[in-house]
Order: structure tokens, then C-alpha cells, then sequence
């Protein structure tokens, strides 16, 4: 009896320290991710690509809905169409035009884009061209997983609130911004519909700037403009 007494105590001091170790698996609990922003720009036209996975419907509720990957088209033209239809990587569409943005918009299901550009043929009133769009993203920028980790660490008494019996109690957003220089909006979403929003830098996944919001006045940031 005597020698299963050490087996059986290494047994229950690795248990003990699995469970206390565990932790929710944060990245389970993103319902909105923009992994990349594409952008051209010159004197007639402003173009923004946002590579983005998000749950559909959307719905700042603390709860993480079905996720659905989407191709997001922003344009602006310095002299407005009456029409706007763009191409690109095999999607086509005409554009919807927002007089209150003046801006026009396409958004279709697709997987994430990839490489440092893409080729878009766009034409406004059928006037047709091609440009390329080219990622605000270098090898310095961090990962979405990454800057959530940062907010995470950044914050442990807000994470370990929200969590009990190793689940989650919330939803996390995490949004990469572009700002002559990289950024990433991290908002923590409680089941009460309380968001607590944080700014980080893209290269350093330093948080520079904290908010509280309520889920209806989520989606602006200072002056960084979230799309």
C-alpha cells in the first residue's frame, strides 16, 4: 500500500495543476475579426479592401453567432458616378452608393485575401481601369490572435470576470485599423451589452488607449474611423 501512495499523489497534484492552469480558449470566443485592409488611393479615387470573418447576423450580445468570412469594397470617387461596378479575384458586382458616406460599398462572402496586393478592375459610369490594392500589413504586424492576447494580458481582472468553469461569459471583436501606421481595436462585449474597447499598437501589441462603451455606440474609436 505504502508504494502506491506516491503515484497516487504526483497523480492528483498534475490533476490539480491542469485544472488550475486551464484557461477558456480566447480565440473561440472572436465574433468579429478584420485580419487585413487593402488600400489604393490617388486623385479621382480612394479604394478599401477589408478582409474580415464576422458572426451573421452580427449582433453585440456577448454571444458568438454562426461566423461567416467576407470581402469587404469601400470606394470614393472625387467626382461621384451615378454607378460603380468592380472586380476582383473572380467576384464582380455592382456597388451600392451611400449619399450620407458618399461613399460606395460591395460586401460578398469570401475567404480571406492574401499576398501583399491585389488587382481590382473598377468602373464608374462605364469608365473601366484596373489599380492595385496593396496591404497595410508588414512582417511587423502582429497577428489578430496575437493583439487579443495582448488585451488579455493587458487586462487580466476584466478576462477573469467574464470566465467561469473555463467558459467565457462574453464575445470578442478585434479589428485591425490603419492610421499611417497599423492599429488594433480590441472590444471585450459582456452578456449586459458593456464592451470594453482598447487600442493597440499593430507592431507592439501595446494598448495605448482604453474606453468603455455600450454596444450601440461601439464602432468609433477617437478619431481612427471604423469601417
Amino acid at each position: 500500500m505504502k508504494k502506491l501512495v506516491p503515484i497516487f499523489l504526483a497523480a492528483f497534484f498534475c490533476a490539480a495543476a491542469a485544472g488550475c492552469s486551464a484557461k477558456p480558449d480566447y480565440m473561440d470566443c472572436i465574433s468579429e475579426k478584420r485580419s487585413d485592409i487593402f488600400l489604393y488611393s490617388d486623385d479621382s479615387l480612394t479604394l478599401q479592401i477589408n478582409c474580415v470573418c464576422r458572426e451573421q447576423p452580427f449582433n453585440a450580445d456577448g454571444i458568438r453567432g454562426e461566423m461567416c468570412e467576407l470581402t469587404e469594397i469601400f470606394a470614393k470617387f472625387a467626382k461621384t458616378p451615378s454607378s460603380a461596378e468592380i472586380e476582383l479575384c473572380g467576384h464582380s458586382g455592382e456597388m451600392n452608393y451611400s449619399a450620407v458616406k458618399g461613399e460606395f460599398s460591395l460586401v460578398y462572402s469570401s475567404p480571406a485575401l492574401t499576398g501583399e496586393g491585389v488587382d481590382v478592375k473598377i468602373s464608374a459610369d462605364g469608365q473601366e481601369r484596373e489599380v492595385r490594392a496593396l496591404s497595410v500589413k508588414d512582417a511587423g504586424v502582429i497577428s489578430c490572435e496575437s493583439a487579443v492576447r495582448c488585451a488579455a494580458e493587458h487586462d487580466r481582472e476584466l478576462f477573469s470576470s467574464l470566465t467561469a468553469r473555463k467558459a467565457f461569459k462574453g464575445e470578442i471583436f478585434v479589428r485591425l485599423l490603419y492610421d499611417e501606421g497599423c492599429y488594433y481595436y480590441v472590444g471585450v462585449c459582456d452578456r449586459e451589452k458593456n464592451i470594453t474597447a482598447m487600442l493597440l499598437d499593430g507592431n507592439l501589441g501595446k494598448v495605448i488607449a482604453t474606453k468603455k462603451l455600450k454596444a450601440e455606440t461601439a464602432f468609433s474609436f477617437g478619431e481612427i474611423r471604423l469601417l
